[in-house]
């Protein structure tokens, strides 16, 4: 008898340190990149990330937002150093909202044109809301035509409803 409860025991104690948790902890989030792209929802709380690449000499290039919807790369391109405020996307800055869409290799600008030199196009605005030393707050929207590649080929991308808050590294 005191074979069969120490046996049944055993057998409890293994069954139990053996389960595997129903509910597994979702991956850590960096925050939120969502909006909607031609009225379609999308949201990116995995890859959505701040950067901010630097050259040895000058330091600081730019401020680079960055998330996904599905086959589209979003990039908010911003001054190294920003504050908080609306932004509009035209000629006197050289901020921008570039949309790369790498299932049909359309690419699409809203601003200031750095890789080309060519003047502004499109419209829209980012809006920085606020600015912490662990996250960056923010809106954004935007009317994105092609770029001189694919001009004629896509119709213009409309983003609107944009909001994002990432860690800031």
């Amino acid at each position: 008898m005191k074979r069969h409860l120490i046996l049944a025991t055993i057998l409890a104690l293994c069954a139990i340190s053996c389960h595997k948790q129903n509910n597994p902890q979702p991956p850590p989030s960096n925050g939120y990149f969502r909006g909607k792209v031609d009225g379609v929802f999308f949201s990116d709380s995995v890859w959505a990330h701040i950067s901010t690449p630097t050259d040895p000499m000058w330091g600081p290039i730019e401020t680079i937002i960055e998330g996904r919807d599905s086959d589209l790369v979003i990039t908010l391109r911003l001054p190294a150093f920003i504050t908080t405020g609306e932004r509009l996307l035209n000629q006197a800055t050289v901020d921008a909202i570039r949309i790369t869409d790498y299932g049909t290799g359309g690419s699409f600008l809203a601003g200031f044109n750095g890789y080309t030199g060519s003047p502004a196009q499109g419209s829209g605005k980012i809006n920085i809301l606020e600015i912490t030393s662990s996250y960056m707050r923010g809106t954004f929207e935007c009317i994105a035509p092609p770029t001189d590649s694919a001009a004629g080929i896509f119709p213009p991308i409309y983003i609107t409803e944009g909001e994002f808050k990432l860690k800031s590294y």
